[in-house]
């Protein structure tokens, strides 16, 4: 959960009491020392005295929340490196196990359900996107040779066309921006 409040004593007091009346209501602990007090315009000194009642850290931008880069700036590439870096490992950990038809349902899949999350609330930048379609074409074609360099079977643009339209049905990552 996200909370933002005002820095100072009361709003965190109230915050505080409501959620131990929470916690009291349904049965569930809340665990103060897993979560993280980010100041904004505050003093060190200041948010360390507010930090001190909850058992909080202090943390600082930017952050990560939900898998999400959390900044006051606009994300760069190298914040999404994360994002990229998982699609190339599901990528190596599971196409050597899979068909032609297998590698395809996980470009389908897996290897477009992880940016779209993002894409849902990012914008994401046009090399992240081009770097992620890369990705899926070397499943697609190379599996777990992805060192090798083999001929595609089919054009990109006809793979990412429909089933209907006679294409392979794989939603482009770009298309779904």
């Amino acid at each position: 959960m996200l909370i933002i409040l005002e820095a100072s004593t009361p709003p965190l007091f109230f915050l505080k009491g409501a959620l131990q009346s929470f916690s009291g209501s349904t049965g569930l602990k809340i665990n103060f020392s897993k979560s993280m007090m980010i100041p904004v315009n505050v003093c060190n000194d200041r948010i360390n005295h507010l930090a001190r009642p909850f058992g909080c850290q202090v943390g600082s931008f930017p952050f990560t929340y939900l898998g999400l880069p959390m900044g006051l700036t606009r994300p760069k590439v190298d914040d999404f490196l994360p994002l990229i870096s998982k699609c190339e490992r599901r990528l190596n950990y599971l196409s050597p196990f899979l068909s032609q038809a297998g590698r395809l349902e996980l470009t389908n899949s897996v290897l477009l359900a992880l940016p779209t999350y993002t894409m849902c609330s990012i914008l994401l930048p046009k090399t992240v996107i081009e770097q992620i379609d890369k990705y899926q074409k070397h499943c697609l074609w190379r599996g777990a040779e992805t060192n090798q360099k083999k001929v595609a079977k089919a054009a990109w643009p006809l793979v990412c066309t429909s089933k209907k339209n006679g294409g392979l049905g794989n939603s482009k990552s770009a298309d779904t921006q």
